[in-house]
């Protein structure tokens, strides 16, 4: 084999599964490594998947519910790994270096998100892993001579299912495109089980994720043939991929349409509900989509946008004037299925005066904010089939809520959680963080537009162009809708006119 084949090529040659000892089957390309067992604690991010009960991978977290690893882990019968819930129950241990240790995480997958030109794969996992810092991303790519770390849950020389990380010194050989050639020795292999894993390098102390592992001869691993020496891997390389990572793994909760931009979904005085979708470059891209429902949606008192049902596509969900809550599916194609009740807080829903809806505890579900009559602000959680758990109260803030004008939640400042962005009766514009447990932090004033926010009509909040961070949507008193993005500090940066609707927009009673 040589380092230019084909992925067919290589697909052929190494996804075949092999029958190893304690009923795994190592179904990474590269597959684990021999070299010295990790320092307890170090490299924590490393992951260690489970296919099935029969595959195994390794892995990398790269964002708190996201871990990297190879896509030919998730490869069923010679087909490539497929978008969406993984095929075969898969779990994801983060955070041990020594598998029969407590600590760390071991979570469920939930959804695949693989690229098609290179050995790589997203990995959802079904809640944020706490107390473990994702890896850090290089910025630049591997350099031929360059020293990388290599690590890898995979059997060794001697074991077939080690519970130790192992890591090794690897040294770069060559680097082109998206793959990464790496000499190693007879005390640095990569064997099966390795695939998935990274390889850093250590900056000022800090290691970065240049690649990960996808092939290897593996010379000396444990079941092969004792003729075959070689020790060379091939590598994938992810330095360039900063931009997919992160807006992979922070995607747009208000994403309707299923492109991952964010879309806006507007009450008009005549009772119609109308979705239009987001646009990267101009903010909307001038289509107008009618839902059902015609004239009736004139009743309703509060929207908010998000992911309600944990498939990727934002839902809606509406107050009516009898008090009740509904949500209205999203389709992926920019259209609400019809409503269904829900059935925290009865009928007491009425008397809410902002609503706004956001993934608050990072479980990559939305839920919901509300402020209620009395001043109080109180979070609801998502469960992840359109309905809620019950209330709990926010502390920050009190009972002083009451005086919000408009009030909006997306990830402003990265981290993949939602934040609130609150207009006061002095027209000041304030974030309040929120801190993963469904709270939020103590307000922020933010300084584009001074005091001048009084005057909008309606705010929204989304990732309107795409970068994985929430921006913000304005209906002034003229009747122009503005965009404001986001700067993934908490901060926003000066308005964008929204050319399409002109200064129409006027007479919009909600936005979401």
């Amino acid at each position: 084999m040589t380092k230019n084949n084909s992925r067919a090529a290589w697909s052929a040659t190494f996804l075949a599964a092999t029958t190893v000892a304690a009923g795994l089957v190592g179904a990474s390309p590269a597959p684990a490594l021999t070299g010295t067992d990790a320092q307890d604690g170090a490299y924590a991010f490393t992951a260690k998947i489970n296919v099935a009960e029969q595959q195994a991978c390794s892995g990398v977290l790269v964002a708190p519910q996201w871990v990297l690893t190879a896509a030919s882990c998730f490869a069923d019968a010679g087909k490539p790994a497929t978008a969406g819930k993984p095929t075969y129950k898969t779990t994801v241990t983060v955070g041990r270096t020594d598998l029969t240790q407590s600590g760390g995480a071991v979570l469920d997958a939930v959804e695949l998100v693989p690229r098609t030109d290179r050995d790589l794969v997203m990995v959802k996992l079904a809640h944020r892993v706490q107390g473990v810092a994702p890896v850090k991303l290089a910025t630049t790519g591997p350099a031929a001579g360059e020293q990388l770390t290599v690590l890898g849950f995979g059997r060794t020389k001697t074991e077939w299912v080690p519970d130790k990380l192992h890591s090794a010194s690897f040294t770069v050989a060559s680097a082109a495109g998206g793959d990464v050639t790496l000499t190693g020795s007879d005390q640095a292999v990569v064997c099966q089980g390795d695939g998935g894993g990274p390889a850093l390098r250590v900056s000022n102390g800090t290691p970065e994720l240049v690649a990960v592992n996808s092939r290897s001869w593996q010379g000396g691993c444990l079941g092969m043939d004792p003729q075959e020496t070689r020790t060379d891997a091939f590598d994938v390389r992810v330095d360039d991929l900063a931009d997919w990572i992160h807006q992979t793994a922070f995607r747009a909760q208000d994403d309707v349409t299923g492109d991952g931009i964010a879309d806006l979904a507007g009450l008009w005085d005549d009772g119609t509900l109308h979705l239009y979708p987001g646009d990267a470059a101009k903010g909307l891209s001038g289509q107008n989509i009618a839902q059902l429902g015609g004239t009736t949606w004139k009743t309703t008192k509060q929207l908010a946008k998000g992911d309600f049902t944990n498939d990727g596509i934002a839902d809606l969900m509406a107050v009516w004037d009898d008090g009740t809550l509904h949500i209205y599916k999203g389709d992926g194609k920019g259209k609400f299925a019809d409503g269904v009740t829900v059935t925290t807080g009865g009928s007491t829903w009425g008397t809410v005066k902002q609503l706004a809806a956001g993934d608050f505890d990072g479980d990559g579900i939305a839920d919901l904010m509300a402020i209620w009559t009395d001043g109080t602000l109180h979070f609801y959680k998502g469960k992840g089939d359109g309905q809620l758990e019950g209330q709990v109260k926010v502390n920050t803030g009190g009972g002083t809520w009451g005086t919000v004008k408009q009030l909006a939640a997306g990830d402003f400042n990265g981290d993949g959680i939602a934040d609130l962005m609150a207009i006061w009766t002095d027209g000041t514009l304030h974030l309040y963080g929120g801190d993963g447990t469904g709270q939020v932090g103590g307000q922020v004033a933010v300084p584009v537009g001074g005091s001048t926010w009084g005057t909008v009509r309606q705010l929204a909040a989304g990732d309107f162009n795409g970068d994985g961070i929430a921006d913000l949507m304005a209906i002034w008193d003229d009747g122009t809708l503005h965009l404001y993005k986001g700067d993934g500090k908490g901060g926003i940066n000066s308005a964008t006119t929204v050319a399409y609707g002109g200064s129409t927009w006027k007479t919009m009673l909600q936005l979401a």
